[in-house]
């Protein structure tokens, strides 16, 4: 999973995403380019070239690899019929857009005569087959707290489906609007940042393709016991910074998740009496352990850099 990509600021003030250094597109948007995701479908507006001027472009965005190597943005225009694509057979194309095949790999030797492989997948939303190369994906290191085996991380990078040890099943789409399908409507990714592990919640996830209404039964075991993670991660930044509205917004995705896990009947009671709102720190600084116990906080930050985290 592309994770934290920096955003090309140059292409998204030409394009109109950004104006007067402020974001033209939903927040939400925003942090899904940051994370590596393609965004919903977001209008851009007054798009002027050397010889074209385009009022109003229905578009879906996403950061990619530039020919320099550098991040550039991608711009995926909404069409009115599905496109083609040249590698496709007829029968895999018609497969694809009646979602009976999740995506199609396919090989081929590049200029070097190395052989590569291309994931191909249809996005519903545009109308049109997007295609990435597994070499560009990185895989996340855990998923719900479980290790992923080399194995797996090849799987994932290629679009199979990837099961844990607690029957979560998932796998990589990026057409996907939070970029990955699974058997549960919330995971929790852990994922390399900058040398350490950082924890990523990811919720109201789409079933995988082809299974049944398994994703009713919301939350994994190791789901569960992730998402404490998560929490302790959003209140450790938020008592370094109090201002930092990214860890501030996750806090308040985790508050979400704990009023839906405390009131869904289906999981015992003691495991729900475990995830009461209530015993979530507050969102201020002085209310988290680090900021009650400020002598604390220079030990906590090494104990950070011993579990990578």
């Amino acid at each position: 999973m592309n994770n934290q990509k920096v955003l090309p600021m140059k292409d998204l003030e030409i394009f109109g995403v950004v104006r007067e250094g402020k974001f033209t597109i939903p927040e939400k948007e925003v942090t899904a380019l940051k994370n590596g995701r393609m965004t919903d479908i977001v209008e851009l507006s007054n798009l002027k070239g050397k010889d074209i001027h385009i009022d109003k472009l229905p578009a879906r965005l996403s950061i990619v690899r530039g020919e320099d190597g550098n991040p550039a943005l991608r711009i995926d225009p909404v069409y009115r019929e599905p496109g083609i694509h040249p590698d496709l057979s007829e029968v895999e194309r018609s497969q694809l857009i009646k979602k009976e095949l999740a995506n199609s790999k396919k090989s081929y030797v590049d200029k070097e005569g190395n052989i590569q492989s291309e994931i191909i997948e249809y996005d519903h939303r545009t109308n049109q087959f997007l295609s990435y190369n597994p070499r560009d994906i990185k895989a996340p290191q855990l998923v719900n707290g479980e290790e992923l085996t080399p194995l797996q991380k090849k799987k994932y990078k290629e679009g199979e489906t990837v099961k844990l040890a607690d029957e979560t099943e998932f796998q990589l789409s990026p057409s996907s609007p939070k970029g990955i399908r699974s058997n549960y409507k919330g995971l929790v990714l852990s994922v390399m940042l900058d040398g350490g592990l950082s924890y990523l919640l990811i919720t109201g996830v789409q079933k995988i393709l082809g299974k049944e209404s398994q994703e009713e039964k919301a939350y994994s075991k190791g789901y569960l016991q992730a998402i404490k993670e998560v929490q302790k991660q959003a209140e450790r930044r938020i008592a370094r910074n109090p201002n930092d509205k990214d860890a501030v917004h996750d806090l308040n995705n985790i508050k979400e998740e704990y009023s839906k896990i405390s009131a869904d009947p289906s999981i015992p009671k003691e495991v729900r009496n475990d995830f009461d709102i209530h015993k979530i720190k507050g969102l201020n600084s002085i209310d988290t352990e680090e900021g009650r116990n400020p002598r604390n906080q220079s030990k906590d930050r090494d104990n950070d850099m011993e579990q990578g985290i």
